[in-house]
């Protein structure tokens, strides 16, 4: 044997032993992964029932050595028989092992409350044995099948993950639709990667790496491929059908589902997660209330149509100012256990102490239908005066509903001769602006690229730089003759988060007995309250500005929502509250209240002045048209008179009574009137071809 020969031998004997080895490569990180999790109290403990005490929880460790142990077996058997047999044996085991893993990333669904029922883990098991059978007889292989079939819940679990921790919401299918929007502010958030996060996706990745292991082809010789065809659609049709009937009313009446959106995240823990996404797919489209009739909306049209107003003497410039995150946390110290180093709301509270500033100062709060996020859906509410409690929980009624010419207070004020502009530094593409304000009726839209060289807060324009901008449109616009009556909707994003450490930025309000170098919570609270004075201060630059001029104006300016729950934790512990959700409705609805201002250069009328201390979103545009003294339409007639006094409060959550006790929002349909208020909704957001036009419209009265 000569030198080369035997080279290439030992050199192939190194390959093959090389090779091997690889395949004993997941069962060394399994192994690694079970002694971290021994040394982790958090793997072994867990929440049991619903009394919050802790007990040993085996079921992940156990999982894993079962997996470490096939890890170990399966690279002996070679690539005879027993390793199709093992093939078998994982595609047999690994859906349910998916599914259980996809509950995992919110809690162990067979131990922690909501236990699951059988029933309803027969329903999401099934769900992923029909992917994964779908997936073998299309692409006619175990090992891609399986991996697809464990990615997607790895993927789709973290994301709602992210979901719930950021927004307080789990994913929903309409949710896709924003997902660029969702990206785009993403690197702005803290994401805590947990040593259970890290399990999870670890599994997921080592039985990804199992399949492929383990793999086996089902494919038919050419004579009878049609078998591999027949079985392909029959298993794609099964698994479509499935779908249909696991959304259907029929299912869920009969597996008993949990059904308020309202609760999501409880929602997605009692019925699924993948079980919750599909059901709710149900919502893409809305059906009309029950008994819903145009009929009936024909004659209350009647009823609150009025005569031909004539043209009002005064005709203000209205300036709108949708503030992004802008909150009094104030609110939330129920045992009064909050106090800064200096006052974060200067102007504000000055002119509320001293009414003689101004001819017309008023504030108030509305409680709004979204927390840390979802901006748009203030701006729905705001606009249409109707209300995300009609609407399924998660929805962006901008991407999903708002889909041709939408009468709204923007059409509204265009028929009264106003000129109406929209601005928003920040890509007109976020959240579909750029589509939705068009329809919407505004003439003239500026966005991020507009603002070139305007002052910047950390890495967002900041307000008085928006201010700035919107004064300076004013100005052209009068400069260049054109005396319309303006109105100007702005929304801010300077107080956007995240709020945590970044040049150029030091916060400057401090809560009393909390160290910001000591906590990196301490601080983004720090950082949101210092920039909420910025906003103080920019709302005085803007309305002293407007203060200066001759013509009559009116500002408006309101928070959008409360910023995430990481954010003001320090202030509930301080007040005794460590789990909000647990309290009762009206204190959970302290998370939801954001202040509003309204100001006036001139004597507002008092006829005139409708404006109310607590309400909500979808009643402050018809005050603020009221007060403005602009001609009310029959439905904003209707809200004034009717609905107002009898309900002040209707948000996503809930809704309040005269008697200022707060509903749940799950009865929202109890009453006449509420469900009077729903389908004037319908009518006017969804049953297009049969609008009642003069119900939302004046122009042609």
């Amino acid at each position: 044997m000569d030198n080369s020969t035997a080279k290439t031998e030992r050199r192939d004997r190194i390959t093959a032993a090389l090779k091997y080895a690889c395949r004993f490569i997941p069962a060394l990180i399994l192994a690694v992964l079970m002694i971290i999790a021994l040394t982790d109290v958090h793997f072994v403990l867990s929440d049991a029932g619903t009394s919050g005490a802790k007990s040993y929880d085996p079921t992940y460790l156990i999982l894993m050595i079962v997996m470490l142990g096939l890890s170990v077996i399966v690279p002996l058997l070679g690539d005879g028989v027993a390793k199709h047999i093992a093939g078998g044996a994982a595609f047999a085991g690994f859906p349910f092992v998916c599914f259980y893993l996809l509950e995992y990333y919110s809690r162990n669904p067979f131990r922690e409350s909501p236990v699951m029922k059988q029933d309803i883990v027969m329903l999401n098991v099934i769900l992923f044995y029909l992917l994964a059978v779908t997936l073998l007889f299309l692409t006619t292989r175990s090992d891609v099948a399986l991996a697809v079939t464990a990615a997607v819940p790895m993927i789709f679990g973290f994301a709602n993950y992210l979901a719930v921790a950021f927004r307080d919401a789990p994913v929903f299918p309409w949710d896709v639709l924003s997902l660029g929007t969702a990206m785009s502010v993403l690197d702005n958030y803290r994401i805590e990667m947990t040593s259970k996060l890290w399990f999870i996706i670890f599994t997921y990745v080592f039985m990804i790496g199992f399949a492929f292991l383990t793999g086996f082809r089902f494919r038919m010789k050419k004579k009878l491929i049609w078998v591999n065809i027949v079985a392909a659609v029959v298993a794609l049709s099964s698994f479509i059908g499935f779908m249909a009937y696991a959304r259907s009313d029929e299912a869920e009446s009969r597996y008993g589902y949990y059904p308020y959106l309202f609760s999501s995240k409880y929602l997605y823990k009692y019925n699924g997660t993948a079980l919750s996404f599909v059901w709710t797919t149900k919502y893409l489209k809305l059906n009309a209330p029950k008994g819903y009739s145009t009929d009936e909306l024909r004659a209350l049209y009647e009823k609150y149509k009025e005569p031909k107003q004539p043209e009002q003497d005064i005709k203000p410039n209205i300036i709108v100012i949708m503030n992004e995150a802008f909150s009094d946390l104030s609110v939330l110290a129920k045992e009064g256990k909050f106090s800064t180093n200096q006052d974060y709301l200067p102007f504000i509270h000055a002119a509320e102490r001293n009414p003689e500033m101004y001819k017309f100062f008023r504030t108030g709060s509305v409680y709004v239908s979204v927390k840390g996020g979802n901006t748009p859906n203030s701006e729905f509410e705001f606009l249409t005066g109707t209300s995300m409690a009609y609407l399924p929980t998660g929805s962006i009624p901008f991407q999903q509903y708002i889909n041709s010419s939408q009468l709204s207070i923007v059409s509204q004020l265009k028929d009264a001769g106003y000129d109406a502009t929209a601005m928003h530094p920040y890509p007109g593409s976020g959240w579909e602006r750029d589509e939705v304000y068009p329809r919407l009726g505004f003439d003239g839209m500026y966005f991020y690229s507009d603002f070139k060289g305007a002052e910047r807060v950390r890495s967002y324009v900041s307000d008085s730089g928006m201010y700035k901008k919107l004064i300076s449109l004013y100005e052209e616009k009068r400069a260049s003759g054109d005396t319309d009556p303006q109105f100007f909707f702005g929304v801010t994003m300077q107080n956007h988060g995240s709020y945590k450490k970044v040049s150029g930025f030091t916060p400057d309000v401090t809560v009393d007995g909390l160290d910001i170098n000591s906590s990196s919570t301490y601080y983004e609270l720090a950082s949101y309250l210092s920039l909420i004075k910025r906003s103080d201060e920019a709302l005085s630059e803007l309305i002293n500005y407007f203060n200066s001029i001759d013509e009559p104006t009116i500002i408006l300016m309101f928070g959008d929502h409360q910023p995430n729950d990481y954010v003001v934790r320090p202030i509930l512990s301080m007040n005794g509250i460590k789990d909000i959700s647990a309290e009762d409705l009206e204190t959970q609805q302290l998370r939801w209240q954001t202040p509003y201002i309204v100001w006036a250069n001139y004597g507002v009328a008092g006829e005139n002045e409708h404006f109310v201390t607590t309400t909500s979103l979808n009643y402050l545009g018809m005050m603020l048209m009221k007060t403005a003294g602009i001609t009310l339409t029959p439905f904003q007639n209707w809200q004034l008179t009717e609905l107002l006094p009898n309900y002040p409060v209707i948000n996503a959550n809930c809704y309040v009574t005269s008697d200022l006790v707060f509903h749940s929002v799950k009865d929202i349909y109890s009453g006449d009137m509420l469900s009077l208020y729903a389908k004037l909704q319908y009518n006017l957001l969804f049953d297009k071809k049969n609008t009642v036009t003069g119900l939302f419209s004046l122009k042609n009265q």
